[in-house]
């Protein structure tokens, strides 16, 4: 059996949804972390798979329903695309060959000044991923499988076996229809709803919107911020600030570190996980909501995007257990707070 087959079966066995393979000459061009030599010295392909979150716990996250249940399927789903990453290494090995698996998350590049905020990765799923053809990008930037959407963790191994590398799906064949369903579930506008970025990886350039600022993203997704620019929704985050405006970088990155601070001194809720970015930072998984709202088909994720904006408003009470209410009711509470309490959120 040819070794490209042996690793698929492997993967597929044990639950990937899809598996592709890039080599150097197909990642070649991209931006640093297309480099896999960077993960490993002498690395020649990278194997990418996919695995599905638990689409019933997302639903429940969406509404305000559970919170720790998907943050825990999401922390075991990171961690099974890990073990199985390092599994594959571990085969590949036996037959011979040099390989090595990868975190699928919170493994970031230190080679930059301003690395905790840039976070960028030490090798890119995403890359890896849409340049083999295992998913395609979503508007989002998320990458995203047919009939599946977004809603699934990626996984890399790497290795210095010469692959035969598999094919990116065509443009306008992948799952996304340009619905932008995704845009209205970032609390922020993370990401533009007309204009669009791209990347070219061996000689191929793949599409996405564009980034307003990336600062954006860590405010609510990192838990700091959760009310959205309308004041009808929140993410999972009690947080209230008045963001500036994304263009103005200098003031957006103060009011960002203000924030932060804000974010220690609030009353701890269960779950969470210690961030490997900021020393002492607990991090609760409260939003993610662009890439958990798409299920590859339109109706599912309409449905999504529904739940999330009847979902209501989080506030968190002294004694840190988070209560959604209506708009309006929450707006209410957060008002009667003591000020010194009402100035942990805004």
């Amino acid at each position: 059996m040819p070794l490209e087959s042996m690793i698929e079966e492997f993967l597929m066995e044990r639950g990937a949804l899809a598996v592709g393979i890039a080599t150097l000459e197909t990642l070649a061009g991209g931006p640093p972390s297309a480099d896999i030599t960077y993960r490993m010295e002498g690395a020649r392909s990278a194997v990418s798979f996919a695995l599905p979150l638990d689409r019933d716990k997302i639903r429940a996250f969406l509404a305000k329903e559970d919170r720790l249940g998907h943050e825990e399927d999401n922390i075991r789903t990171n961690l099974r695309s890990k073990e199985l990453s390092w599994e594959l290494a571990e085969m590949l090995k036996k037959e011979g060959f040099q390989a090595k698996g990868t975190a699928a998350n919170l493994k970031y590049r230190r080679d930059s000044e301003d690395w905790q905020l840039e976070l960028h990765p030490d090798i890119s799923h995403r890359y890896i991923a849409v340049r083999s053809g295992v998913g395609s990008y979503g508007w989002s930037g998320n990458v995203g499988l047919e009939g599946h959407g977004t809603a699934v963790i990626l996984g890399t191994a790497v290795t210095d076996a010469d692959l035969e590398p598999t094919e990116p799906i065509p443009r306008g064949k992948g799952f996304c229809d340009n619905c932008k369903l995704c845009y209205k579930s970032c609390a922020l506008g993370m990401f533009d709803n007309k204009r669009e970025t791209s990347v070219t990886l061996g000689g191929v350039t793949f599409s996405h919107a564009a980034r307003r600022n990336l600062l954006l993203c860590d405010f609510t997704c990192g838990g700091f911020n959760g009310l959205a620019r309308s004041g009808k929704w929140s993410t999972w985050s009690p947080g209230r600030f008045a963001v500036p405006d994304p263009e103005d970088h200098d003031n957006l990155l103060k009011e960002f570190f203000r924030a932060v601070d804000s974010y220690h001194r609030r009353p701890p809720i269960p779950g969470g996980f210690m961030h490997t970015a900021l020393e002492g930072y607990r991090q609760y998984l409260t939003c993610g909501n662009c890439q958990l709202i798409c299920w590859g088909n339109r109706e599912d994720t309409r449905e999504n995007v529904r739940i999330l904006h009847g979902s209501g408003c989080i506030i968190q009470d002294a004694d840190g257990e988070l209560r959604a209410l209506p708009p309006e009711e929450a707006e209410a509470a957060f008002n009667a707070m003591e000020p010194e309490r009402r100035a942990l959120y805004c």
